[in-house]
């Protein structure tokens, strides 16, 4: 007989002031290294996909230029304007830069560049999971008729059958389903449209000539929405005026190609808004030049015919000296006219509404009224600004402008009825003075005056065209002068470095999703698990005491105390073993009963290896299969059912009879028996404490292995027999809200003396509270099969 060791004191867990926290953070470290393997596959999985994405995504490219915008210096000019702009928070300057980056990325601007670009049809192959544009490069070319009729944003696919035949086929849900055989240069009928495809020579070779071809006819707005999309126009300085211009793509051919004609066309536009001044000028002196032109003819030729007829060349030196002051009253009315032709055509100009039509300056035609000028040209800056609503129609600042406008508008109207006036009085002085030489030139001989009054009028017509030819040509030099304000800083080029994908960006979240989804899923699944996991969740039930922490048992048999003596699990009992003997304390031959809230929580086990250790202290042990509807202690020890407690109950065997020897000593067992068809009303109407007192003059301790507590009530009745009543809690088995219930039903029940058993423990898995404390305590290591023992007097 093994002798009995001391009663060891019971295990207190240390309290510190930061016990919860420090629980919850061992617990979560060993909750995730006991899952390292999800951890390690997801991880596999994301780095994986990680890296298929890298190999099969085209790389994003970023295409750049600068382009350097002058400031607009007319709209400085205007008297006040700095003041405004500076109160509604817009630096001088600054407006005319906003502008311009709204003009530079506008849908006209990007309309017709696009119209001077190969870019309505894409040619492409096709990848695994991209397509992968040919531009520049195509081994064919598509052309298209003019109607418009061709389905846009439809996909065709070309696949040669031959040195020169292809067939072509299209798949859309908009339209038919489209197929076709055609030779290269036919043309192609299709929903009412015409296509041809011609060949580019030397571009198919052996290697592609198999690989499908795909092509997309773009629609002009899609396509202009998807280039305005990835453009991006900003200022590189707060200060400056110099302009960053960026275009993201997969092509980087392509995007260059946009970006410099992008730029062509910006500064060609800005130069023709800047050539539209001159071209005004020329059409109104044009405009001038026509009438004059015929009258010079005329008199030119009405010249000839008279000199010619009357023999007459030269004038008299009275003549010559009439004829002198008469051509500088003419060449001073000349001017007069011109003048007054421009004053009607500013006149007409302000009587109408002219949009953003901007008034031909004075200054072209000669006319130095400074007053005048000035407002015609502030006229012209108020309207570029107010027509070009760069700073938004409902900005307080663009109502500001147009009550400006008007009052500029007002104020021309005043000033050119003065210098109307003040011409129509010039005319009249002229008039007078012409009166007076004409009065001279009456005394002359009748063929001198009439030469006088042809030479008069052939000479004015003369300087009235020579001045407008004059004009006329100052106009077309500034027009060939004419530069554009804005300059390209640097030509578009890509980054070394493409934007996307970034593979350390890539593996960096792969990395993060790898550990962290994994991480999430196992917290998740942890919080919303309503089975007890340990020590904790149980003393959030109930305050009932913890008898003990059983492993779990990798041997297929449950015989694990008396065949495996040096393994975890039979230490686990003999832990067990030590504190019950705190609940029984001085009771002799004390009954101890295993039950559970629900079935399937290792009852059966834990009493024949409770009973076994106690055989193993050389106490006669006996254990009582009292689960009368599903026995199993039998099929352990090979022993008959044919007589048990069943039949003691009904009264058809004695104790002696029903009680069975093992083969091992100091342990015998009763057998539940025969299954009866009432074993709740047998086990309550039996004579169950006068067994019991029986056997307790027979045996040391007395193990009674019953049916779950908390699903019948066959447990109920023994407990109010049993000294000591042990609850088995199965690790991630047994389920909260049914063990709260089964032990309310416990104490409204008035039994005593019951604790609790956190049973199959994984020790490989879980390593955090009193469970990894049980193996420092005690010096046992349950990390592998191979169980080293220190060996203590039991």
């Amino acid at each position: 007989m093994i002798p009995e060791s001391p009663s060891p004191k019971p295990y207190t867990r240390p309290v510190t002031a930061k016990q919860d926290d420090d629980i919850d953070l061992t617990k979560l470290f060993y909750l995730v290294l006991s899952n390292w393997y999800w951890f390690a596959l997801a991880l596999f999985v994301a780095l994986t996909v990680a890296w298929l994405y890298l190999t099969h995504t085209l790389p994003t490219w970023k295409v750049s230029a600068t382009v350097l915008i002058e400031e607009d210096k007319k709209s400085q000019s205007i008297i006040g304007s700095d003041k405004i702009l500076e109160g509604f928070g817009v630096r001088p300057g600054m407006q005319n830069l906003d502008n311009q980056l709204l003009l530079i990325t506008s849908w006209s601007i990007v309309d017709k560049v696009l119209s001077e670009l190969p870019f309505d049809i894409e040619y492409y192959y096709r990848g695994r999971m991209n397509k992968v544009p040919l531009y520049p490069e195509s081994p064919v070319r598509v052309y298209t008729d003019a109607s418009g009729k061709i389905p846009e944003d439809m996909e065709f696919e070309i696949k040669l059958t031959g040195s020169n035949t292809f067939i072509l086929t299209a798949h859309s849900d908009k339209f038919h389903d489209f197929k076709t055989k055609a030779a290269f240069g036919d043309t192609i009928d299709i929903e009412g449209g015409k296509m041809r495809i011609e060949q580019v020579p030397g571009f198919y070779t052996p290697e592609n000539r198999e690989k499908p071809l795909y092509f997309i006819i773009h629609s002009r707005d899609k396509l202009v929405e998807s280039i305005r999309s990835r453009l991006e126009a900003k200022p590189a300085s707060k200060e400056g005026t110099i302009i960053n211009l960026s275009i993201v793509g997969t092509n980087k051919v392509m995007e260059m190609d946009f970006l410099d004609k992008l730029i062509a066309v910006f500064l060609n536009n800005n130069l023709e808004r800047k050539n539209k001044e001159a071209v005004r000028t020329i059409d109104f002196i044009d405009n001038q030049l026509l009438g004059i032109s015929d009258s010079l003819n005329i008199t030119e030729d009405k010249l000839q015919r008279f000199r010619s007829a009357n023999r007459v060349m030269d004038m008299s030196a009275q003549g010559q000296q009439i004829i002198t002051q008469a051509m500088n009253l003419e060449n001073e009315k000349a001017k007069l006219v011109i003048e007054s032709n421009y004053y009607e055509y500013l006149a007409g100009y302000l009587s109408k509404d002219a949009g953003g039509e901007l008034p031909v300056s004075p200054a072209t035609m000669g006319i130095t009224d400074p007053g005048l000028t000035r407002l015609v040209i502030e006229l012209s800056d108020l309207q570029s600004q107010y027509f070009s609503r760069s700073i938004g129609d409902r900005n307080p600042m663009q109502a500001q402008i147009a009550q400006k406008l008007r009052n500029t508008r007002d104020a021309l109207n005043e000033t050119l009825k003065g210098v109307r006036h003040a011409n129509e009085l010039a005319m009249k002085e002229n008039r007078e003075q012409t009166r007076s030489i004409n009065a001279s030139a009456a005394t002359l001989p009748r063929t001198e005056r009439e030469l006088l009054g042809i030479e008069r009028e052939f000479k004015l017509n003369d300087v009235l065209y020579s001045f407008l030819l004059e004009k006329k040509a100052e106009a077309q030099i500034q027009k060939a002068s004419n530069t554009p304000d804005n300059e390209m800083i640097d030509r578009p080029r890509p980054d070394k470095v493409p934007v996307s994908p970034k593979p350390v960006r890539v593996y960096l979240l792969a990395i993060l999703a790898g550990l962290g989804l994994p991480f999430l899923v196992i917290i998740g699944i942890d919080t919303f698990d309503n089975t007890i996991k340990d020590d904790d969740d149980l003393k959030k039930i109930t305050d009932l005491p913890i008898a003990g922490h059983i492993a779990q048992s990798t041997l297929n048999k449950d015989l694990v105390v008396l065949e495996e003596p040096s393994s975890a699990v039979a230490e686990s009992f003999r832990s067990l073993r030590a504190r019950i003997r705190f609940f029984t304390k001085d009771i002799k031959s004390p009954v101890i009963l295993i039950t559970s809230s629900m079935p399937d929580e290792g009852k059966t086990f834990t009493a024949i290896n409770l009973a076994s250790v106690y055989s193993l202290m050389g106490k006669k042990t006996l254990l009582m299969d009292f689960d009368l509807r599903k026995p199993k202690i039998i099929s352990e020890f090979d022993l008959s059912n044919e007589k048990g407690l069943s039949t003691w109950l009904i009264g058809r065997d004695k104790t002696d009879e029903i009680i069975k020897k093992t083969r091992f000593d100091n342990l015998d067992i009763i057998p539940s028996g025969p299954i009866p068809p009432n074993p709740a009303e047998l086990i309550a109407s039996g004579n169950i404490p006068a067994l019991l007192s029986e056997l307790r003059e027979l045996y040391d301790y007395i193990i009674i292995d019953s049916a779950p507590i908390g699903t019948v009530s066959d447990s109920l009745t023994l407990a109010t027999f049993a000294d000591a009543t042990i609850i088995l809690v199965r690790h991630g088995k047994t389920i909260k809200p049914l063990l709260s219930g089964t032990l309310t039903g416990i104490k409204a029940n008035g039994i005593n003396g019951t604790s609790l058993l956190l049973n199959d423990i994984q020790y490989g898995k879980i390593r955090y509270g009193n469970y990894a404390r049980y193996g420092s305590d005690y010096g046992y290591s349950y990390h592998s099969k191979e169980t080293k023992v220190k060996k203590t007097k039991v």
